[in-house]
């Protein structure tokens, strides 16, 4: 019989060290504020490589449930979760992955076909957009940046003249990260702001490849936040409200 490899998911061994953190924080009884061990001791805990460990904190973040300044270590923060949805919360969770991913396929035609079409006055209004996304983060202010984030994509998706995907983008909305985990912010982790300055870029060299690969790379991102999320809320004992609530 044919040896037939199982292939290996990074992406599961980022949401598994996320959710041991959590655990750890729950298990010190550490509060908003509270420091955690600096991560070549955290690592070297959970038996992962620091790249690995960077991955799942990235997570955490991007979730709003630990946060680092410029200079400091990781701290907890009182990342509660709220937010209501028209439909169940377990519904929501079973949906969001293959949500993300039709979300990010669609996104990535839609690029495509952005490259080819979008306008002079389309790449301006994505800049104007993109320097509002920028200043919000800047000055913290997350609702100014979601805003500014969902203009963006609007504009994307307008831009690639093709009403039908941008209906079915909008279907698979409801399952968005933002969601499933109302207090996220995603749009504070450099990388995705990264991942649209790098757009903009492919967008204006009419690169539609490029421009496909690095709306890929962003949706893959928020898969794993997501992955997480669905993870930690299947457990009701490990849910991150009761991990990160002050003591």
């Amino acid at each position: 019989m044919a040896y037939s490899p199982t292939p290996i998911r990074r992406e599961s061994v980022i949401s598994q060290a996320a959710q041991e953190i959590c655990r750890f924080i729950e298990a010190e009884k550490l509060g908003p504020g509270d420091a955690l061990p600096p991560e070549t001791r955290l690592s070297q805990m959970l038996g992962i490589s620091r790249n690995s460990l960077r991955e799942a904190l990235r997570v955490l973040h991007g979730l709003g449930y630990v946060e680092k300044a410029a200079g400091r270590r990781v701290v907890v923060t009182a990342g509660a979760q709220g937010g209501k949805s028209m439909f169940d919360e377990s519904v929501l969770l079973e949906a969001a992955p293959i949500a993300n991913e039709v979300r990010s396929h669609i996104a990535q035609k839609c690029a495509e076909l952005s490259a080819e079409r979008l306008t002079a006055a389309e790449i301006g209004e994505l800049e104007r957009a993109l320097v509002a996304l920028e200043q919000a983060i800047a000055r913290s202010d997350m609702a100014a940046a979601k805003a500014a984030h969902d203009a963006f994509h609007g504009l994307l998706l307008a831009s690639a003249r093709n009403p039908l995907l941008v209906a079915m983008f909008n279907q698979a909305q409801v399952a968005r990260l933002s969601n499933v985990s109302p207090e996220h912010k995603g749009f504070s982790d450099p990388r995705h702001l990264a991942h649209h300055r790098a757009l903009l870029r492919a967008l204006k060299k009419r690169d539609a490849r490029a421009a496909s690969a690095v709306v890929r790379k962003h949706f893959q991102s928020l898969g794993l936040m997501l992955e997480f999320v669905a993870r930690v809320r299947k457990k009701p004992q490990a849910q991150v409200v009761a991990l990160v609530r002050a003591r």
